[in-house]
C-alpha cells in the first residue's frame, strides 16, 4: 500500500473555493480503480492549513491517479488558492509481510566463533 500525504496552505480569502474543488476531488478519486481512501482534513490550530491523506493499493494505482482528467484539471485550478506550494511526502506500507511468531527453540543457532 501507498500513503501520500500534502500539506496545503490556503489564501483566506480562497478557502471555500479551494474546498469545493478538493470535495470534487474526494468524489472523484474515490472512485479510481486502487484507491483506498482519499480525504482532506482542515488544521484544529490553522483552519488556512488543509491536509489529504491517500491511500492507494499500489504505486501502479497511484500513478494511474496522476493521470487523470480530473487530477490535470484541479492541478490547473489549485495555484491560484494558494498562499506557498504544496508539500507532500509519499510512504510504502510494509504489511504484506507476513510475520510468525516462533520460540526461541525453534529458531536456528547462530555459529559461534571463537577468538
Amino acid at each position: 500500500m501507498i500513503m501520500v500525504q500534502s500539506t496545503f496552505h490556503l489564501e483566506p480569502d480562497s478557502k471555500s473555493d479551494a474546498i469545493k474543488l478538493m470535495k470534487n476531488m474526494v468524489r472523484l478519486c474515490r472512485q479510481e480503480h486502487g484507491c483506498l481512501s482519499y480525504e482532506y482534513f482542515e488544521g484544529v490550530t490553522d483552519s488556512l492549513q488543509v491536509i489529504l491523506l491517500q491511500e492507494w493499493e499500489n504505486a501502479d494505482c497511484l500513478q494511474e491517479h496522476y493521470q487523470t482528467e480530473h487530477m490535470e484539471n484541479f492541478l490547473g485550478k489549485l495555484g491560484r488558492y494558494l498562499k506557498s506550494p504544496v508539500s507532500t511526502h509519499s510512504y510504502v506500507s510494509q504489511e504484506d509481510k507476513v510475520v510468525t511468531a516462533q520460540s526461541s527453540e525453534e529458531l536456528p543457532k547462530p555459529e559461534q566463533t571463537i577468538h
